[in-house]
């Protein structure tokens, strides 16, 4: 009996998602530096791919990343439910943190823009801390007026990182890489969202029992429970996971 392979990729709710592991995740992102051309790594989660059914130009913008990676234990559960064959969660800001050790061994480059004052830079001598060999060429906050962003890109690009790492919030950062990526002067851009915020040490990521466990998400609402409004999105989405009949259109 001829065992069936699992599909590349997966749509959720129209929204692309590369079927990987973290460390196939890794690989590719390995695979990507040095290109010719910036590769862009998204990672949504069932917020974001809420967001995208009521912004077209947000779901283009997700569709066209390099590699999008299923970040968010509600993203498996929705494939599980509709046998998609997506099996693993793969969580941002560890693929982050993946480039960072991949940067550090490599001696490589990377730019932090993103956060509240401050953070980007309180970051940064975090991850210099942990990363030694790892070379940090610029920091920039994510508070700027409309107009700026050329100034801001002719920053990042006299510096020429190899690694861009966005933290503007969803969708923002998506929709501002995807705008400059033919002009952004690096290999690689991802968006991170609050992954900055957690090396700054401004924000506790999710103690191991919550993230095996899938339930960040319960922690985070624990932690700042002004955040129930924006968490009523996930019954939402796993509502219409169940009532959908197709979820990849």
């Amino acid at each position: 009996m001829a065992i069936e392979k699992a599909a590349s990729t997966v749509k959720i709710f129209g929204v692309r998602f590369d079927n990987v592991t973290l460390e196939e995740a890794n690989k590719k992102f390995i695979g990507f530096m040095g290109n010719e051309r910036l590769r862009t790594i998204y990672t949504p989660n069932p917020e974001i791919v809420m967001m995208a059914q009521e912004d077209d130009e947000f779901k283009v913008v997700l569709n066209e990343g390099d590699l999008v990676i299923p970040d968010g234990i509600g993203i498996v559960l929705a494939s599980k439910v509709h046998h998609l064959g997506l099996n693993d969660r793969v969580p941002g800001i560890e693929l982050m943190d993946l480039m960072l050790e991949y940067c550090n061994r490599a001696g490589k480059s990377i730019f932090l823009f993103g956060g509240k004052p401050g953070v980007a830079e309180m970051a940064a001598e975090n991850i210099k801390l942990a990363h030694p060999n790892l070379n940090i060429v610029g920091t920039r906050d994510g508070y700027f007026e409309t107009g700026k962003e050329l100034k801001i890109l002719d920053e990042i690009n006299e510096k020429k990182p190899d690694i861009l790492f966005v933290a503007l919030g969803a969708s923002k950062q998506e929709k501002w890489i995807h705008r400059y990526k033919k002009t952004i002067n690096a290999s690689v851009a991802m968006g991170v969202g609050g992954a900055l915020d957690v090396w700054a040490g401004t924000v506790r990521r999710a103690p191991v029992i919550f993230q095996k466990l899938g339930l960040e998400w319960f922690y985070r609402l624990i932690k700042q429970p002004t955040r129930f409004k924006r968490m009523l999105i996930l019954p939402k989405f796993m509502l219409k996971v169940l009532f959908t009949k197709h979820i990849e259109d």
